[in-house]
């Protein structure tokens, strides 16, 4: 279950669905609405033989309501009546509906999340509430071992933990961008690229950092005596407007709006260096993508993927979350790299990426479904598992 289904969780539900079909298994993805006002992807379709099932077609999930969106996955999910149901954190109203479901029928629960102490920001309650919820949660599937340490503190041992939920396909990407570079000055031609920038890719809201990057660039090309690059952002959000009003006197940045699929390899294709200036951030996919198209990419530590993909000097720096001289220093040391080492990081940052393929997310979905149902959780646990419906929001 998701809540709408963008282009990294259709590929990882298709290659699910091949490792399914072999074993004998069943697999039903469930989407709550085909749309969300948060990405604005357009809408995918599936391959022939995976039972896509959408709760709400038609209507964005930022336009229902918790309760809406809790009683229809619950009724899917009775109607299915599945032996494992893999679903997001409490907080969510999908989430909650398969941990309601899991106290009806003798199914197990598994958690796709990937908080992690720098994005959690509840209060003490909260915290509580949540770890009473958990034990009704069967198993945790993880990015990886950086975020294993919360995990455990919210009541997930070892055994009950599995990683490999934040992958995409490095393939498409890694394929996109070699043929986009093959073809680079026509490729660069067309949709007017300078030589050399730096590229954000994502969504404006406030916890992006945007402000930062902004601020940072400016005194980035105070500092460059010759030749600096240019700055290219690729997005939409509710902040575009306020970004776009704090960039207007500073020359060399641009913004395209939102791309995706093989127009989006253009930007990856031709960029020099990712940045990922986010405050807080859970994951990251965005990472994972520049990687995959052979980037090196500069990070902050507010970003759950930074110690696991980010390699300092060998594919990458990590600066200091809000730290905007450090991302300036960051900026400025990448761009007196030679092409020659800039190519050599991108190297590095496929040979990365390789281990967070597809298999990675289908091998994690297969430890999951081995793990056994907890033990009866207590009346607390279920009261509250019943009653909270979780939230809609834009994260």
């Amino acid at each position: 279950i998701w809540q709408c289904f963008l282009p990294y969780h259709k590929a990882r539900i298709e290659h699910l669905s091949s490792h399914c079909t072999g074993v004998g298994w069943r697999l039903s993805a469930i989407e709550v609405a085909s749309k969300d006002d948060s990405y604005n992807f357009p809408a995918n379709t599936f391959a022939g033989g995976i039972n896509h099932i959408c709760c709400f077609s038609g209507k964005s999930y930022h336009s229902l309501t918790a309760k809406e969106i809790h009683s229809k996955v619950m009724k899917v999910l009775k109607e299915l009546n599945p032996d494992v149901v893999f679903a997001p954190a409490p907080a969510f109203p999908e989430g909650m509906a398969a941990y309601c479901y899991r106290l009806l029928r003798a199914s197990t629960a598994v958690m796709m999340d990937d908080m992690w102490e720098g994005s959690d920001a509840r209060g003490i309650l909260k915290r509580t509430a949540k770890k009473l919820i958990n034990k009704n949660i069967d198993a945790a599937f993880i990015p990886a071992q950086s975020h294993a340490a919360y995990y455990n503190r919210m009541g997930f041992p070892e055994e009950r933990i599995v990683f490999g939920v934040d992958v995409v396909d490095n393939e498409f990407f890694r394929a996109g961008t070699d043929r986009v570079r093959a073809e680079e000055k026509a490729a660069r031609k067309s949709v007017g690229l300078p030589d050399n920038y730096f590229l954000f890719v994502g969504r404006f809201l406030p916890r992006k950092g945007l402000e930062h990057l902004i601020e940072a660039y400016r005194l980035y090309r105070d500092k460059k005596e010759a030749s600096p690059w240019e700055l290219v952002l690729v997005g939409d959000g509710t902040h575009l407007d306020q970004i776009k009003k704090r960039a207007e006197h500073t020359p060399g940045i641009s913004f395209t709006g939102p791309l995706f699929g093989n127009d989006l390899c253009i930007y990856y294709g031709l960029a020099r260096v990712l940045i990922v200036p986010s405050v807080i951030e859970p994951w990251g996919l965005v990472v994972n993508e520049a990687l995959a198209s052979g980037l090196p990419v500069i990070v902050s530590s507010g970003c759950g993927s930074a110690k696991a993909l980010v390699h300092e000097g060998r594919n990458g720096w990590i600066f200091g979350t809000s730290d905007i001289h450090s991302l300036t220093d960051k900026m400025l040391l990448a761009s007196e790299q030679s092409p020659e080492a800039l190519g050599k990081m991108g190297t590095q940052s496929r040979q990365i990426i390789s281990e967070w393929s597809l298999d990675r997310f289908s091998d994690g979905v297969k430890k999951a479904v081995e793990i056994p149902r907890r033990a009866p959780a207590g009346f607390m646990s279920n009261i509250i598992t019943r009653l909270w419906k979780g939230r809609v929001r834009i994260n």
